[in-house]
């Protein structure tokens, strides 16, 4: 007689055709966006639905069932761009900014799990430098990712703009682009949007080796005396023609080429007051020779 709640090996083996069928289903679905062998891919995501799906429909319960979900969550990820793709997973944290020494073995990042369960259980991830925004990132580029010492988060010698030049995929899972296109800041930075400034942060720095130092990194800031609201359509870019939008079991998968949706950012800053990222009530974007202009706050730093 089984007790209640456990399960025979009969079970067992269900659970785990399931999960395979799962897994299956989302690799197709990443095909069908056209995410292929040696794609560069930036993932942002929230995984709540599909730990909610794995719950409540496969069973997934306990810590050893979770982690092995995980592993092979990742391990399709890893296995569709295959040895000559490279993914970034986002560690973004602004604890730096508050004073709190930043740790780059230790550090937890803030915009969702993924990021911080790779930081614990995947040792062969590696994570970027900037304490503000960093990436664990897997596969053919991370040694030039990790390499790369930018003091300014979205600067050209950023992730960013390798993103950027090199054609990249930001894959969304169960987010909203107003919630996570962190790309539009880079565009902004490359623009020198006049409502953004840069501004010095200081603070401890613990490095790979354990090493704790005092560094300065920048950041392109909002100025706060001008009022604005984030208001992102959805299908913007799908509309554009520069991303595409799938579902599978009630998730939401959207992948976007970074490198054809600059243009498009950019085009609306210049041309549409930045309508599609940003509600301004009494703000117009400055125009200067057809590119922005007129500076609203003095830079506190030189780069």
């Amino acid at each position: 007689m089984i007790r209640d709640g456990a399960v025979d090996k009969t079970g067992r083996n269900r659970k785990s055709k399931e999960m395979e069928n799962w897994l299956k289903e989302f690799r197709q679905t990443l095909s069908a966006l056209g995410i292929a062998e040696g794609d560069i891919v930036y993932i942002s995501s929230d995984m709540s639905m599909i730990t909610y799906q794995m719950m409540k429909y496969y069973h997934v319960r306990t810590k050893d069932e979770k982690k092995a979900f995980m592993n092979a969550f990742v391990d399709t990820l890893i296995e569709t761009v295959g040895d000559k793709g490279t993914l970034l997973i986002p560690m973004f944290t602004w604890s730096f900014c508050r004073n709190i020494p930043y740790d780059i073995r230790t550090t937890k990042g803030e915009v969702g799990v993924l990021g911080n369960w790779i930081l614990e259980n995947r040792a062969d991830f590696k994570r970027t430098k900037h304490p503000l925004y960093s990436f664990m990132t897997i596969g053919k580029d991370a040694d030039i990712l990790c390499e790369m010492d930018n003091r300014t988060a979205w600067g050209q010698d950023s992730p960013f703009a390798y993103l950027h030049k090199n054609h990249a995929k930001n894959l969304l899972i169960n987010v909203t682009l107003e919630r996570c296109f962190t790309f539009t800041h880079y565009v902004e930075e490359t623009m020198r949007v006049p409502y953004r400034y840069m501004k010095d942060f200081h603070g401890t720095y613990v490095d790979e080796d354990g090493k704790s130092e005092q560094r300065v990194y920048t950041m392109f800031v909002r100025d706060l005396d001008i009022e604005s609201k984030q208001v992102t359509p959805e299908n913007c870019l799908d509309e554009a023609g520069v991303a595409k939008t799938a579902s599978f079991l009630d998730n939401t998968l959207k992948v976007v080429d970074l490198a054809a949706a600059y243009p498009v950012v950019e085009e609306n800053y210049l041309h549409h007051n930045g309508d599609q990222w940003y509600e301004f009530p009494d703000y117009v974007i400055a125009k200067l020779n057809g590119k922005t202009g007129g500076q609203t706050h003095p830079d506190e730093t030189k780069i």
